[in-house]
């Protein structure tokens, strides 16, 4: 197990090129247990890829990546328990229902899992309405506030977020908000990437900023 002072994510100088595109320019995180970071910057400045690199989803072309004090892709491996993450478009089972998603995780995770009771954490997440519904039958915010939702019941000690406010309306932001701040005062080490300014200036006050900035041709 790590100790308990050992950085839960620690990126040393990483950057990711494709070809003779600098995708992610060499960027530095250290997070220790708890603690919360919001990675901001224009399209193109490499966000979703930094995360891609701390879930252990690609590797750098320069430096380092650690994750709960192991090299970011064996941490993928062993580690799955302890990370969760909400990359790229929502994904579900789709004979399941939005209940029945979180009662799997519950029952997968039997024994961490610390609650709240999937009845409370579907109220908290404003998705009741629809807890007996087929992830196809919901609409494009339903279905990000869901895949929100179920990343967020997970026991984890790491949550990677990117863009959590995708497909959100105005309220639908304030519920994200809410409940990636739920989720912070819990103690969970966050890295949250976002063009939401809201969500931003409440993640900065809780933890610190990561600014990216466009790379350019090698």
């Amino acid at each position: 197990m790590s100790g308990a002072t050992e950085p839960v994510v620690d990126a040393s100088a990483v950057s990711r090129t494709h070809g003779t595109v600098e995708v992610l320019a060499p960027t530095s995180l250290s997070l220790a247990p708890g603690e919360v970071a919001v990675v901001v910057g224009p399209n193109g400045s490499g966000k979703s890829t930094l995360l891609r690199l701390v879930a252990g989803r690609d590797v750098p072309t320069s430096g380092t990546v650690r994750v709960l004090g192991l090299p970011a892709r064996e941490a993928r491996r062993r580690r799955r328990e302890d990370v969760a993450l909400l990359l790229g478009g929502p994904s579900a089972y789709p004979d399941l229902t939005v209940a029945e998603h979180l009662r799997l995780v519950a029952s997968a995770w039997a024994g961490r899992h610390p609650g709240p009771s999937v009845d409370e954490a579907l109220g908290a997440a404003e998705l009741t309405r629809v807890r007996d519904q087929l992830p196809g039958e919901l609409s494009s915010g339903e279905a990000q506030m869901f895949a929100l939702a179920t990343t967020l019941y997970r026991p984890a000690q790491l949550v990677l977020l990117d863009e959590p406010e995708q497909r959100l309306d105005a309220r639908w932001r304030a519920v994200a908000r809410r409940l990636i701040g739920r989720a912070a005062d819990a103690g969970r080490a966050l890295v949250v990437a976002t063009h939401d300014p809201d969500l931003r200036a409440d993640l900065a006050r809780r933890g610190r900023e990561v600014e990216l900035s466009a790379p350019g041709p090698r």
